[in-house]
């Protein structure tokens, strides 16, 4: 099978998920419509279906574009990181992003004295790097990196944020403790074109440093006595598969909030397809976490009479 058919298959799955989720809700819009009013605003011609034009340009198709990006990086993450630390249950929250990224934003919404969109996603991103480095550290003091330790200092840093994010709840009034509420459980429903170009180019960085490193990734996964083999510096190579991950769900977890599933599922799904070889295992682990996530969501805004927070 070529290389240009594979990429082809990589992706049919998010694009045919992409135009679902644009196109269902309390308002549906049928496909052939939707592309139409997309085309009528490229080209900036006058269209008889303003509200479904904004319904679709300011509402859905920010929300539909997060959505696949968010997935497309739980993806890519959680298949680079159980590949390089050799444990199928590691993912980017296992090292502690999502319990930092929950502290900062509930710490920008409890205290903040004024408004706290953008606050609370930068607070979010800045505490989920600092969760990841801490963790990163507490595993390097015996002076090695080794996978285990670094699992059980992103347990530590975990547990100790979950307990001072269950404290800022306690503390704060009701208002604000239902606002970190619906922070923690994915608020893609209130995604804005703003936040989807604040997390687009660090996710991208992250993403595309990925897949430029996936043979090392391949050679990684093997062993460390096979990587030193091979030329390949294991920690240096192992640190910075973590930093890119980390860097990518931080941008993305600042802005939709904790969706903490897709990242062991997708690849979990996409190694019943292609396998454990990483060079397959993280394309197609993109193509399926951005394609599961946002069918994912179209169903939450679709099933109920009122919409569900799809984390």
């Amino acid at each position: 099978m070529g290389y240009r058919f594979r990429a082809f298959l990589l992706v049919l799955p998010p694009l045919f998920a992409f135009m679902l989720h644009i196109c269902v809700g309390k308002y549906p819009i049928p496909p052939a419509r939707a592309l139409a009013l997309i085309a009528e605003a490229v080209f900036n011609r006058s269209s008889e279906h303003a509200v479904e034009q904004f319904v679709l340009l300011n509402i859905r198709l920010p929300r539909a574009i997060m959505a696949a990006l968010f997935g497309a990086v739980m993806g890519i993450a959680g298949a680079s990181l159980q590949s390089i630390l050799r444990n199928p249950l590691v993912s980017p929250y296992t090292l502690g992003i999502s319990s930092g990224a929950a502290f900062g934003a509930a710490l920008s919404i409890a205290f903040a004295t004024e408004g706290y969109g953008l606050l609370t996603e930068l607070s979010a991103f800045l505490f989920a790097l600092l969760a990841v480095f801490v963790a990163i550290s507490i595993s390097r003091v015996r002076g090695d990196f080794s996978p285990t330790s670094l699992v059980l200092a992103g347990v530590i840093v975990s547990a100790l944020l979950q307990g001072l994010l269950t404290l800022i709840n306690l503390i704060t009034i009701p208002e604000r403790a239902q606002a970190i509420i619906g922070w923690i459980a994915g608020r893609l429903n209130a995604i804005t074109w703003s936040e989807v170009l604040l997390s687009t180019p660090l996710a991208l960085v992250g993403v595309v440093g990925l897949v430029l490193m996936n043979w090392r990734i391949f050679v990684l996964s093997m062993g460390e006595e096979m990587a030193r083999a091979l030329g390949i510096n294991v920690e240096a190579e192992r640190a910075i598969v973590v930093i890119l991950a980390c860097l990518a769900v931080a941008s993305v977890v600042a802005t939709a909030g904790i969706i903490g599933w897709v990242c062991l599922i997708a690849p979990h799904l996409t190694r019943l397809i292609v396998g454990s070889n990483p060079r397959r295992l993280l394309p197609a682990s993109l193509s399926l976490g951005a394609a599961l996530l946002l069918v994912a969501d179209a169903a939450a805004k679709s099933i109920w009479a009122y919409e569900l927070p799809v984390g």
